[in-house]
């Protein structure tokens, strides 16, 4: 018969075993202080031929700057999270969501030709790497203006 010492040994044993061999997740991923500067990107329907004739010439899209304050092992991904724009709808919002991309450094990208009524959205990111994945929530305003 085992004595209580013993058993207490074999109980401890099992116990690290049990423990020690779980995966823990490797790296990290910091978006406490991430946002954009600016955080607010204007996208105009209208555009003047003269002062907006390059970008007509080369539909060249609406561009953010890259988003800062990110921070984790390396690759970062970013995308679309979600769209909302309460005074204009479910709808709307859909709309921009789905015109609306994220390059690389999380640069978002708003095609010159869209389908977005004018009003302000706000756009929610997410952050992913290996084993992590984060939302900014409302990290982007994006105002359409006739």
């Amino acid at each position: 018969m085992m004595k209580t010492k013993d058993l207490l040994l074999l109980i401890g044993i099992l116990f690290v075993c049990i423990t020690g061999c779980q995966d823990i997740t490797e790296g990290y991923l910091e978006v406490d202080e991430a946002s954009y500067t600016p955080d607010t990107l204007y996208v105009y329907k209208t555009l003047d031929p003269v002062n907006d004739a390059v970008r007509i010439r080369e539909d060249a899209p609406w561009v953010s700057l890259a988003i800062e304050g990110v921070l984790g092992t390396a690759q970062i991904h970013y995308s679309v999270e979600n769209v909302t724009a309460p005074e204009l709808g479910e709808a709307a919002a859909k709309i921009v969501k789905d015109e609306l991309t994220i390059r690389g450094g999380g640069i978002m990208q708003y095609p010159l030709k869209n389908q977005a009524q004018p009003g302000t959205y706000k756009v929610s990111v997410r952050v992913t790497n290996p084993g992590y994945s984060k939302v900014i929530q409302d990290a982007m305003t994006i105002i359409v203006k006739d």
